[in-house]
């Protein structure tokens, strides 16, 4: 695996001191190319990424619950700067911002007072995030006064849901949570109420298992609730990197090969505090995954984006036993719906102006042997026929993108193996990077003896979603199961403001709606 740090960054074509700290850059795992190229027309390319009309779109295994998981674990790392393409706004770790925010400032908004907990609503003895708005004495909506200097976060949402034509009517439904992209979708607003729940179901066993524990100093109520919440945010995180690990990146690899042994990292030459690379934030462009519909309690709807109130009359087990059930689309070339086409081409755009080298010099950065023509990407003949007329036979002009997405998977595996080398090398550096894994604070003099019991009561997300479910059966899995039966009335379809772009369910939404 390579070294770290990089020397390269998109603060200067060369090493400097500012480019080896300056963390709101992001980082490049190469050095940009350099010197003219003649490249083919993005619209061209772009036209190869296109599923063609009336055709249903390819799929495998992965369930919706992969692809929402896909998309709400990195919108909490891959944030760019829209003000600046060379910048980010990411803490560069997997922190759970989604629930606990990017500062300790929001961090503060989100807690319920007097306890060690997160603020949140209980409906049926459920709970769910705590709702933004509320109404004065006239019926008008405002917004919570605790959550009147969350001034970002406002107006984001209000930028999103003036792209939907009854966003007005979703504004009363709207969740306060950690990230701006809280309420972008059903299937988002799922995980960050699963992890909502496992916070202050955490919280409850910590106050029972220590409550008259000196150590943990229960007669100052101030102090005891501070460690109660800081306590149950490790763990939480702790959970969080575990699954990702053993669940999300063995999905993708076909294998069960990773396990969460902190007892190596620390010799490696990669261990270095993680940066994100922009390579990073654009091979994570699945816009192929992305269905037009979802099937929720057997009834069909596209209407699936910042409706809360279809998330709450669904209900969490409903809502994540239904997108485990449904298959994502297959990621690749020839299969990204019309709605997401600009996304595509804007992708393709962002990585020329960052002059990413081309697909054979990645290869050869992760250890790879150069392909030599454009048959050994894929078997389609057809998609490697135009992939070579447009680069006029030459393989070494393949740029990165099309060729990542037009290479075949293998072996089990959901992707070639350049892109598998990337997303496993970026995954595992930022996992066993992350302080929390070190050898001495992943402990229980660090976590609690009763945190280390639920970490290892834990092995993946059907059983984090049992612990946390309301006593109904629920499947919480990766793979695809039996697809519900569709029925002929869809759930309250809701039609766009004319000309919008259905972009804000990609794994790019901030720069999707950036770029309209």
């Amino acid at each position: 695996m390579q070294p770290a740090p990089s020397a390269n960054g998109l603060i200067s074509d060369y090493t400097s001191w500012h480019s080896l700290t300056n963390k709101k850059f992001y980082s490049r795992h190469i050095a940009p190319s350099t010197g003219a190229r003649q490249l083919p027309e993005i619209k061209a390319l772009a036209e190869l990424f296109k599923l063609p009309v009336d055709v249903e779109p390819k799929t495998d295994r992965n369930s919706l619950f992969f692809m929402f998981f896909a998309q709400w674990l990195t919108d909490s790392v891959l944030r760019t700067d829209m003000t600046d393409r060379r910048k980010n706004t990411s803490n560069h770790e997997v922190d759970l911002c989604q629930i606990y925010g990017l500062t300790e400032s929001v961090t503060r908004k989100l807690r319920q007072p007097g306890s060690g907990k997160l603020k949140a609503r209980k409906i049926g003895g459920e709970e769910y995030p705590d709702l933004l708005y509320t109404t004065d004495a006239q019926g008008n909506l405002m917004v919570k006064k605790e959550y009147e200097e969350l001034t970002e976060f406002i107006t984001a949402q209000d930028n999103f849901l003036s792209k939907i034509s009854n966003g007005a009517e979703r504004k009363k439904d709207l969740y306060v949570t950690g990230l701006e992209n809280g309420n972008s979708s059903v299937g988002y607003i799922a995980y960050t109420t699963l992890f909502l729940r496992q916070h202050n179901k955490i919280c409850d066993e910590l106050v029972t298992a220590y409550q008259y524990d000196p150590a943990w100093n229960a007669s100052d109520p101030d102090y005891f609730n501070e460690r109660i919440f800081q306590t149950a945010r490790l763990i939480n995180i702790a959970i969080l990197l575990k699954l990702t690990l053993e669940e999300y990146i063995n999905h993708i690899s076909g294998r069960s090969n990773f396990k969460l042994d902190c007892s190596f990292s620390e010799t490696q030459s990669w261990y270095r505090p993680n940066w994100i690379a922009v390579e990073f934030n654009l091979l994570y462009r699945w816009h192929s995954m992305v269905p037009d519909t979802i099937t929720f309690n057997n009834s069909s709807t596209w209407d699936y984006r910042f409706n809360n109130a279809l998330f709450e009359q669904q209900g969490l087990d409903s809502v994540i036993t239904d997108l485990s059930s449904q298959p994502a689309g297959k990621i690749g070339l020839q299969n990204t719906p019309a709605f997401l086409w600009q996304a595509e081409e804007f992708s393709l755009k962002m990585a020329r102006d960052f002059r990413l080298r081309s697909y054979n010099d990645y290869r050869e950065q992760f250890q790879l042997k150069r392909l030599t023509g454009f048959e050994e990407l894929s078997n389609d003949k057809n998609l490697t026929g135009a992939l070579s007329r447009i680069y006029n036979g030459d393989i070494n002009a393949l740029e990165f993108l099309p060729g990542l997405f037009a290479q075949e998977a293998n072996d089990g595996k959901l992707f070639g193996d350049l892109l598998i080398h990337m997303i496993s090398y970026d995954a595992i550096t930022q996992i066993f990077t992350n302080p929390l894994l070190s050898r001495n604070i992943f402990t229980a003099d660090t976590l609690s003896t009763k945190g280390m019991e639920i970490i290892n009561s834990i092995s993946s997300f059907q059983s984090l979603a049992e612990r946390n479910s309301t006593g109904g059966k629920v499947t919480a899995t990766f793979f695809v199961s039996a697809p519900p039966k569709k029925s002929q009335q869809p759930l309250q379809p809701s039609p766009l403001q004319s000309g919008s772009l259905r972009a804000d369910e990609a794994f790019t939404l901030r720069e999707v709606n950036n770029a309209e």
